[in-house]
């Protein structure tokens, strides 16, 4: 539910605020995070739009406020002049302009080893054994895409876990398989040929792919990747507590079902719709409340 109105008072140790509304006053708590990033523009008269969950209530001393789950507009205004202190729309307006001038964007996608599940203690280390990525200019137009099962170099790191995560034998595995160098030589040409802008979702794939450069002992290529994690985006945008997972946003943008495939391809594919699905609603700005309410919930 979505209210404005004129701030009439304030309990910053509480996290309380009252809005005059329909002649009468009504309640509303700030989340740790949201406190401290508004608390400086929290003044008596002060014009806030803002977004609850109308089921979720907090009692805090003589108090029962909704819980706020997002803020449009925090305004000052005078006689003469406003001020706005915060305004959601700009900062929309901004990170579109951003995204508009990415320029070329390459979606990646690893999947990565993992410990068996006996596996007990320290110093297992994660390598790369798919990889995916579509790199899309910028008119939209498809530049190029990549689809590869990469050899690990520690050979007891395929487990019978992993088997099952990817759903292929060892044995498929090995027969379909290229070099780490071979996808490290590929993966460097890309980079040398577009120069694009690499989105991931999340920072593991990140951390993975620089650490490959180094267990396979090969020259980094850091130098020549620029990141962008989508995931920390949207939970940034949509104000949202944890990290949204990937097919859970697919599914809320698209209305359909959350089905996941543990492949890198499709996962890379699934990433450029989340982006383009997301850059659509920096525009229209619909799907703010659905997903904080199946997320947050």
């Amino acid at each position: 539910m979505r209210i404005s109105g004129f701030i009439h008072m304030i309990e910053l140790d509480s996290k309380i605020i009252g809005i005059v509304t329909y002649k009468k006053i009504e309640f509303f708590y700030f989340q740790n995070s949201q406190m401290n990033l508004f608390k400086r523009y929290l003044y008596q008269g002060n014009w806030i739009d803002l977004e609850y969950d109308e089921d979720k209530f907090v009692k805090k001393g003589r108090f029962l406020a909704h819980t706020i789950s997002y803020i449009y507009t925090l305004k000052g205004l005078g006689k003469f002049c406003s001020i706005t202190y915060y305004d959601k729309k700009s900062i929309n307006n901004s990170l579109l302009s951003f995204i508009n001038g990415l320029g070329n964007v390459m979606f990646l996608d690893l999947e990565m080893t993992m410990p068996s599940y006996q596996f007990k203690g320290k110093g297992f280390k994660t390598e790369i054994i798919q990889v995916g990525f579509i790199v899309i200019g910028a008119n939209n137009e498809e530049l190029c895409r990549y689809s590869n099962y990469v050899i690990p170099k520690i050979k007891m790191n395929f487990t019978k876990r992993v088997e099952n995560f990817l759903g292929i034998t060892q044995s498929e595995f090995y027969s379909k398989a290229i070099q780490y160098k071979a996808f490290y030589e590929d993966f460097k040409s890309v980079l040398e040929d577009y120069n694009p802008v690499i989105v991931v979702y999340g920072k593991n794939d990140i951390l993975v792919l620089n650490d490959s450069y180094i267990i396979n002992e090969v020259p980094s290529l850091k130098d020549k990747t620029k990141f962008v994690n989508l995931c920390q985006i949207i939970k940034s945008h949509y104000d949202l507590r944890n990290d949204p997972g990937l097919f859970k946003m697919y599914k809320l943008f698209y209305d359909t079902e959350d089905i996941q495939i543990h492949d890198a391809f499709v996962d890379c594919e699934v990433t450029r719709r989340v982006f383009d699905a997301f850059s659509e609603d920096l525009i229209s700005n619909q799907k703010g409340e659905l997903i904080r309410k199946e997320l947050e919930s």
